[in-house]
């Protein structure tokens, strides 16, 4: 029954300790836009991270205003 208590106490324990968040922020690659605007870069590729860029600020602006 020791064991199993012990097992118990330190989950307990972990929950308050570690509440889940994440330590650092996700990485994000950030060299795809300088290497599609080389020439003989990819248009498309362009347009899609420049929708993404514009869905991450309006995400952003809405995160700062909660």
């Amino acid at each position: 029954m020791k064991p199993k208590s012990a097992l118990l106490l330190f989950l307990a324990l972990s929950l308050l300790v570690l509440p889940g968040c994440i330590a650092f922020p996700p990485l994000i690659q950030v060299e795809h836009k300088e290497h599609a605007n080389q020439p003989g870069g990819n248009p498309e590729l362009m347009r899609r991270l420049d929708s993404i860029d514009q869905r991450l600020d309006q995400l952003e602006r809405k995160a700062e205003t909660k």
